[in-house]
């Protein structure tokens, strides 16, 4: 009988001794939490009180190195196989003058490559009257910044070899890093620059630095402009196309900063 009557005290007094266990535990996380939330106060109660905050905007001219130039041909064709095939053919011929003058293939890139019904449309309906191929190529040009020569025979040679689409997209900057870190620099000397000027006026002594905010503005590429718009479309025994004289011009990086003074 007393083996009987062990075993649901037993029962009961490990249930217990789980429930302490695990109320335990909640007052320890518990603990934790408000110790973490203290160190957090503590910390944002170092904070100076007395601050200013000043922004300054950093600015770097440079002449774009890259051109971007987009190539194309549309083809019309009885068929979507022949007017492929016609398209294809000329940008084939389109692709390989770019090459021989020595722009890399890891700089043409092929942006489309279409084909869609030309319809004519009659007395309320419909009708596929043949098809139209669209094959374009992007080239990226390098080295403009020296000579932006090849650029304008580039265009000019692409409509000689059957380009019927030729886009001067824009002027950029392949690796804009260094410019950017100039513009920073350049952003921090005005800012403290501006934070010395209002301290002299507010008759105010300014401590050390306590924050420092970035915001990247960069840059905005420039469109393509030509001294000559004059350019023909050449081809089947016309003459030749006229190169464009292109004029990469400058570009300005730019970059903002705030920073926050302590007030002594």
């Amino acid at each position: 009988m007393e083996n009987m009557s062990s075993a649901p005290e037993k029962r009961g007094l490990w249930g217990v001794a789980t429930l302490l266990g695990m109320l335990l535990v909640v007052f320890v996380a518990v603990m934790i939490v408000q110790q973490g939330y203290s160190f957090v106060q503590a910390v944002k109660g170092k904070k100076p009180d007395n601050t200013i905050a000043v922004s300054g905007l950093g600015k770097v001219k440079a002449v774009p190195d890259t051109a971007i130039v987009t190539l194309g041909v549309i083809a019309q064709g009885k068929d979507a196989k022949e007017a492929q095939n016609m398209a294809v053919d000329k940008i084939n011929k389109i692709t390989a003058f770019v090459k021989s003058l020595g722009i890399a293939k890891e700089d043409i890139t092929t942006t489309q490559a279409s084909i869609n019904p030309r319809y004519n449309y009659e007395s309320g309906q419909s009708k596929i009257v043949g098809f139209d191929s669209n094959q374009n190529v992007t080239v990226k040009v390098r080295g403009v910044d020296k000579s932006a020569d090849v650029v304008g025979k580039l265009m000019a040679g692409a409509v000689d070899n059957g380009a019927n689409q030729v886009y001067g997209s824009q002027f950029t900057i392949d690796d804009p890093d260094a410019l950017q870190q100039e513009a920073r620099k350049a952003a921090i000397v005005k800012a403290k620059e501006k934070a010395e000027e209002l301290a002299k006026a507010a008759g105010i002594k300014l401590g050390k630095v306590v924050s420092v905010q970035e915001t990247a503005n960069g840059y905005i590429p420039t469109p393509m402009y030509y001294a000559d718009k004059a350019m023909g479309i050449g081809g089947g025994g016309a003459e030749p196309a006229m190169a464009p004289n292109v004029e990469p011009g400058s570009q300005e990086v730019t970059q903002s900063v705030t920073l926050v003074f302590e007030v002594k």
